[in-house]
């Protein structure tokens, strides 16, 4: 199953906006405030049922519409979502393709990594079709992915997990090495409940990884858990889920080298699975697929989708600051400090004054980067005002 055009009409700050989506990868940017969290949320309320006040009204719009034309096995279906509510204490009542919401999973920005002993391990949560009309609208828990993780590693042994638990649970223990081909799952210590990791270092516990590496196997770790606890019967290995996966910011807690790595790594480990996310991060999409970027932009103070060139290997050779600027539509790309400097060179060199120039220079010098060439070019522009200087001072 997986989205493959949806229209909003006037929700939050959208007024009107038209998305085609890829089948694989989906990676939504744009400014703070552009609609990014609210095109995710649409998409979960397209498979909710139920009151909900997460989404609300355009100010500007007499009512809400939410359209998606939704691929099952190469057949169409239409979903049609309506509210008016507009006020924060309001809820609206959904009417989405709850009959689907098992193969919608929501992963929102609460993603915490605090560390949880476990005193014993729980058993499998049960998960009733209603359970999954609220997740679409309040996302999936990652809390118990530890529990999950260390049931199926003491039960795996007994013979008594299925099939597909087993598959899960291989798939999982993998996803280390997926994530880093240096660190490999050890083990789980009998006597505290702790997962240990294989690491260049020694034997290290789960909870010493980086808050990136955990990031990930969290994202990861959730997914699986949550496929198997929603597909019971039939059961369903988490590697042949073919459903729909959000993930707001999905750069949260990464340092840009898994940044650049996470969109390849997810479609590597859920093959069939549609992932829509958000990001703020130039890196994630530099390292994307062609056609796998929904650039969102402000024009007239109204959220469209920014065009952007198809090439055969998307923003692979950009720079970064040529993705702020041309992909994420973020001009401004030094600081004030750094401007103002800029205006007075530009001002003193114009006006033929040395001594303000240098000043100003001396100023954007000890702000630029070491081997910038810009230092060059304005040392050209101070060389070529200070006779014109000399002969005004005599």
């Amino acid at each position: 199953m997986w989205i493959k055009e949806i229209n909003i009409t006037g929700v939050g700050g959208i007024e009107n906006l038209d998305l085609t989506l890829d089948p694989k990868m989906n990676i939504i940017c744009g400014p703070n405030g552009i609609g990014k969290t609210t095109i995710l949320e649409s998409v979960a309320h397209t498979f909710s049922n139920g009151r909900t006040n997460i989404l609300k009204r355009n100010a500007k719009c007499e009512k809400s519409h939410i359209s998606a034309k939704v691929d099952i096995d190469g057949a169409e279906r239409a979903s049609n979502v309506e509210f008016t509510e507009f006020m924060p204490s309001q809820q609206a009542h959904i009417y989405g393709l709850n009959d689907l919401s098992r193969k919608l999973l929501s992963l929102k920005i609460n993603r915490t990594f605090e560390y949880q002993p476990l005193k014993a391990v729980g058993k499998d949560t049960e998960k009733p079709n209603g359970s999954t009309w609220g997740e679409a609208r309040v996302g999936v828990n990652l809390n118990d992915v530890k529990n999950w993780f260390v049931n199926r590693y003491l039960y795996s042994p007994h013979g008594t997990l299925t099939t597909t638990q087993i598959a899960n649970y291989e798939l999982a223990r993998d996803s280390f090495s997926a994530l880093n081909k240096n660190f490999t799952f050890s083990r789980v210590d009998a006597s505290t409940n702790e997962i240990l990791v294989n690491t260049p270092s020694g034997e290290i516990y789960y909870e010493y990884l980086s808050s990136g590496f955990k990031s990930c196997l969290s994202i990861i770790f959730g997914i699986i858990k949550e496929i198997e606890f929603r597909f019971v019967d039939p059961k369903i290995k988490a590697k042949d889920f073919d459903g729909i996966i959000l993930i707001d910011e999905v750069e949260l807690h990464l340092h840009p080298e898994w940044q650049a790595v996470i969109a390849s790594v997810l479609t590597e480990v859920f093959p069939d699975a549609q992932f829509i996310c958000t990001t703020h991060s130039p890196h994630i999409i530099q390292s994307a697929q062609p056609n796998q970027i929904i650039a969102i932009e402000g024009v007239d103070g109204k959220a469209t989708q920014r065009p952007l060139p198809s090439t055969e290997h998307g923003f692979k050779g950009w720079t970064i600051e040529e993705v702020l600027m041309d992909v994420m539509g973020m001009y401004d790309l030094r600081t004030n400090v750094f401007k103002d400097s800029i205006i007075k060179f530009d001002s003193a060199i114009e006006e033929e004054n040395y001594d303000a120039a240098l000043s100003a220079f001396y100023s954007l010098d000890s702000m630029l980067h070491p081997n910038n060439h810009m230092r060059k070019m304005l040392k050209f522009q101070l060389a070529s005002i200070k006779g014109v200087a000399i002969d005004k001072a005599e």
